[in-house]
């Protein structure tokens, strides 16, 4: 992950350079578009300069890997329409020529309706897809993209819906079901498509906390002692996770304005929120040498009455 950081920082700095000025023999323009195609980087107008200028002058050195590349420097200029549509075309000419029944082929078209605002025809393209072959996930969350562009957000929930029924492991879809439901602010729901990524992954840090912010959202005494709960978890699972450490401290906190609480639940949250302040002074002191940070930090943790 840090070196595909670094390869995109380099990207960035290079991002006014032509890519052919970079990669002037044969094996070089190869090298790099096998390179981008296998670490699946979308530096969509490098990869479509250096693909075109790839199949115009050697098409016949890249033997069968030429259908790859007119599959990698579609999407690319799909990514740059209007302006590369030609390209587009091109590709997707030359690939239902070499496989006139390919499913992938046939994707690639279904994008381009996209583009072009035809959904109807995609739509129908992508059920037929799913018809011919129904494990296949891509058909499945095209529709979704469709539905969400035409803001019909029952449909996009429907699609979502019967896909998990049969790719109950898709944890990006499990989240954008999520990211649906919240912004019907439907949390219930919400809460049920974290607790599915939850159980597949739970050592991870960043669903403990997702889950732990939607039941603060909610609010209620036991949502917030049960999110209190998993702003600890996913601060132990990632002491540094510095957003849960602000969860623990506003969710004790909050816990400790209710006034059914007992004193011996009471006085335990006090002693969590300050757990809380105290790391999170640390945390800013050891990762800033700002000291404007510290002071202003020192004085929210004052308004919320945990220094005594």
């Amino acid at each position: 992950y840090n070196e595909y950081k670094s390869y995109l920082r380099m990207l960035r700095a290079r991002e006014t350079v032509h890519p052919l000025d970079e990669n002037k023999t044969w094996p070089e323009i190869r090298d790099t578009l096998r390179h981008w195609r296998k670490e699946n980087i979308r530096c969509s107008d490098m990869v479509a300069e250096l693909g075109e200028y790839a199949l115009d002058h050697y098409s016949s050195n890249l033997g069968k890997e030429k259908w790859a590349v007119y599959e990698q420097v579609c999407i690319a200029a799909l990514d740059l329409c209007p302006a590369r549509m030609k390209l587009v075309n091109r590709c997707i000419r030359a690939l239902s020529e070499q496989f006139p029944s390919s499913v992938r082929v046939t994707m690639l078209e279904g994008l381009r309706l996209e583009y072009l605002k035809r959904y109807d025809e995609a739509l129908t393209m992508y059920n037929e897809i799913i018809s011919y072959e129904p494990t296949l996930p891509a058909p499945y969350k095209r529709k979704v993209a469709i539905f969400k562009a035409q803001n019909k957000v029952h449909d996009a929930v429907n699609e979502l819906n019967r896909y998990l029924e049969t790719f109950s492991g898709d944890n990006e879809s499990w989240s954008e079901l999520a990211d649906i439901y919240l912004s019907q602010l439907n949390y219930s729901k919400a809460l049920f498509c974290v607790e599915e990524m939850l159980l597949q992954y739970p050592h991870n840090h960043l669903y403990h906390l997702r889950y732990a912010d939607i039941l603060f959202t909610m609010g209620g005494k036991e949502n917030l002692e049960t999110a209190t709960k998993y702003y600890c978890k996913a601060a132990q699972l990632n002491p540094r996770n510095v957003r849960a450490l602000y969860g623990v401290l506003l969710s004790a906190t909050s816990l400790c304005s209710i006034g059914k609480l007992s004193s011996k639940m009471k006085s335990d949250n006090q002693s969590l929120a300050g757990w809380a302040a105290d790391t999170l002074e640390e945390e800013y002191k050891n990762n800033t040498e700002n000291k404007s940070v510290l002071v202003e930090l020192s004085a929210v943790l004052d308004k919320l009455y945990l220094r005594q």
